[in-house]
């Protein structure tokens, strides 16, 4: 695609779609199917496939299983192992660029930074941070929650003289080997990261401040005479996910007592693993199970048992030249200081500067934390959607994202039947269901969780979508005409 474009000369289509992940792979697909071909999709990076192609430290994997992780329209039969990891989720995701021809819809290399509704002209004008402009008047954000990488607040975190790593922005050319490393973040991505890191280090520091609830992964890789059978019968892969998805029903919303026991016990028989009785107290959990993001790993427990690698507990003061200080007075000397904490999650398409009617900031309106109806529309900025965006957050993120993409669709198709410039939801309607939603929050397991994952700044519950995925399909499908109002040259028109 072109890149040539600037104020004067903007490149002008009818949707306008931020993001080549999961969420924009899915959602020009499915503008494809319903006959819309006048799209375009803004990607930063230099290759489709999103958080796929951002993230590539090593171990880095799937958590939730390989058959829920395919598109309804495009299941992948042959997944080499239960989690599949990155490379072979990026290729799948390229895979489907391809198959659905998205690659003519793409611009690689653009960064937006700032995206401006026109009142009188019905579409929005998103730049970028290099000069140039796009118009349509469909703006749909597929940045999703994994956008923005987010670095601690440690005092002193720019003295540090050695090399600085963040799982979230991997570089290709790091080695480790030989190095004194310390590791700061013990959730999702450090329990990935660690085990493959331990064997090659000359010593590893695990900086823990909140033991995490972590589960057995049962990841076999799969022979390929098993490979070839699931090809020859893709039917299977129906069938895999149907279980898949009856049993992540089950699980997402920490609920049901009796699963919750087993979780526990298994969670338990997992932590005998650590030989050192300190050490295992340390890393017991002691929050509410649930109430963090669970974690799956069959080997982060046994690396404590290396002779190189050392669990330190205590607070941590500050960052120094040669490593961190402890609260404790200790001082850890390190090569490498490796930062596993993840993204600013909680942010959602407010990473960038997004002005609706009137000028109003995304941002301002958020600034008491993220909200939108079904977690894909907000009061004030017409024409706008988007996916994996406030409290949509549950079970396969795949699936979930191909709802949302599936209801955007449908709202296009009748907003253009209906010869109307404009569509948006009520204010009234957004404030009444997010009304329900929180209120539904409060007496979920998630009410207890303390860490900024789930939360915004002023303590909502802004990730999570807290019923089942059928309930969230049945949410979308369920008809809503009169949650927006249609505009056409500053009337009104029919929903």
């Amino acid at each position: 695609m072109d890149n040539a474009a600037n104020i004067s000369h903007p490149i002008r289509t009818s949707v306008l779609i931020l993001g080549a992940g999961p969420g924009g792979i899915c959602t020009g697909v499915k503008l494809q199917q319903v006959g819309f071909d006048s799209f375009l999709i803004l990607e930063r990076e230099r290759e489709a496939g999103g958080t796929w192609v951002n993230n590539r430290y090593p171990g880095l994997s799937c958590d939730v299983p390989s058959a829920l992780y395919s598109f309804t329209f495009d299941k992948k039969p042959d997944w080499t192992r239960a989690y599949a990891q990155q490379p072979e989720i990026k290729s799948y995701m390229q895979s489907c660029v391809d198959k659905y021809d998205l690659t003519r819809h793409i611009v690689f290399g653009t960064n937006v930074r700032q995206a401006v509704w026109d009142d009188a002209n019905a579409e929005w004008s998103l730049h970028t941070t290099d000069g140039r402009v796009f118009v349509a008047p469909i703006f749909i954000s597929a940045l999703g929650m994994f956008n923005e990488v987010r670095w601690p607040e440690i005092a002193g975190i720019d003295d540090f003289s050695g090399e600085k790593l963040h799982t979230a922005a991997w570089p290709a050319s790091a080695d480790l080997t030989g190095k004194r490393v310390a590791v700061i973040g013990t959730a999702a991505t450090a329990v990935q990261l660690m085990p493959k890191i331990a064997p090659l280090v000359k010593h590893l520091t695990v900086l823990q401040r909140t033991p995490n609830w972590i589960f057995p992964k049962d990841d076999p890789i799969y022979s390929p005479s098993e490979l070839a059978e699931r090809r020859a019968d893709p039917d299977r892969a129906r069938t895999r996910w149907d279980d898949q998805y009856a049993l992540w029903e089950s699980l997402i919303t920490f609920e049901n007592q009796e699963m919750i026991e087993a979780l526990r016990g298994q969670a338990m028989a997992l932590l005998e693993a650590v030989e050192n009785p300190e050490v295992r107290e340390k890393l017991r959990p002691t929050t509410i199970l649930g109430s963090q993001r669970p974690l799956f790993s069959s080997d982060y427990y046994p690396l404590f048992n290396r002779s190189n690698v050392e669990l330190v507990t205590a607070p941590i003061e500050r960052i120094t030249k040669t490593g961190v200080q402890c609260a404790d007075g200790r001082a850890i000397d390190a090569d490498a200081l490796v930062f596993a904490t993840g993204y600013a999650a909680n942010k959602f398409l407010s990473v960038i500067d997004v002005r609706g009617r009137g000028g109003e900031s995304l941002a301002q309106a958020w600034s008491d934390g993220p909200q939108a109806y079904l977690g894909m529309t907000v009061a004030g900025f017409p024409n706008l959607f988007m996916l994996y965006g406030p409290n949509t957050n549950n079970g396969s993120i795949l699936y979930m994202l191909e709802l949302q993409a599936r209801y955007i669709v449908d709202k296009l198709v009748r907003l253009e039947s209906s010869g109307a410039d404009s569509i948006e939801v009520r204010g009234e309607v957004m404030d009444r269901y997010n009304a329900e939603l929180q209120a539904h929050l409060r007496t979920t397991v998630w009410r207890n969780e303390g860490s900024k994952y789930y939360r915004s700044d002023s303590g909502r519950i802004v990730t999570q979508w807290p019923w089942t995925m059928a309930m969230f399909k049945a949410r979308l499908e369920a008809p809503d005409p009169e949650a927006f109002v249609m505009r056409s040259s500053s009337s009104e028109v029919g929903a």
